[in-house]
């Protein structure tokens, strides 16, 4: 399913566990990966992360290459086709709040507390905690905990994840080791071509020059 170029997605999925079909929510954002393979990809660090965790972009930087739409496992970062001057989008962790000490606005006005906010590691130990005290309510799974050596943003649920919209079988390690080798081998491949196409321009204009200079002649 196509994620439009909004920060968060709430997604309702009709999901089958037993006799009757059961609605469950997803949520779909930027995992504000701790190792982003975004910013790794981005030639002009218009991505990058904070040191209080948020993946952000700087929209001065952006050059609409969309190399992190192409980096991102998760598949997160939405591109402004309709723009002008088009940009990438994607939630921010409301880094201005975290920066002013305030938690993110999701986690502020969450009535139930199914969405929380704090340091990673007491997050993880809030996601095992509730896991434990209700085994038939979640499955035995926090996502994001080790994929693409972990995010940010962790998700509980009841069922699991590729039946609710997620990308799942993602790799344990980091994925910025890629995009560095990927980004080693762009600019060779590119002065290659540069000093090819321009060895082409050389010649036709050469023999451009010559079929006139034999045309005075004629």
């Amino acid at each position: 399913m196509e994620r439009p170029p909004n920060y968060t997605l709430i997604t309702f999925n009709e999901v089958v566990t037993g006799p009757n079909p059961d609605w469950v929510f997803g949520r779909q954002l930027c995992m504000h990966c701790e190792h982003p393979a975004c910013a790794s990809a981005c030639p002009t660090n218009a991505m990058f992360k904070t040191d209080l965790g948020p993946v952000v972009f700087d929209e001065n930087r952006c050059i609409g290459c969309r190399a992190c739409m192409q980096a991102c496992p998760f598949i997160i970062p939405k591109y402004d086709y309709e723009s002008f001057a088009p940009k990438i989008h994607k939630c921010t962790f409301c880094a201005d709040r975290l920066e002013a000490n305030l938690e993110p606005a999701c986690a502020t006005v969450c009535p139930t507390g199914a969405i929380t906010f704090g340091d990673r590691e007491d997050m993880v130990a809030e996601a095992k905690r509730r896991i434990a005290a209700a085994p038939g309510t979640y499955i035995p799974e926090i996502y994001g905990l080790d994929e693409v050596g972990g995010t940010s943003v962790l998700h509980l649920s009841s069922v699991p994840f590729e039946k609710i919209g997620y990308i799942t079988g993602l790799p344990k390690t980091p994925m910025p080791d890629l995009t560095h080798r990927w980004l080693r081998m762009t600019a060779p491949v590119f002065a290659v071509l540069y000093a090819v196409f321009g060895a082409l321009n050389w010649i036709v204009r050469r023999r451009m020059r010559h079929q006139g200079h034999n045309g005075e002649h004629t």
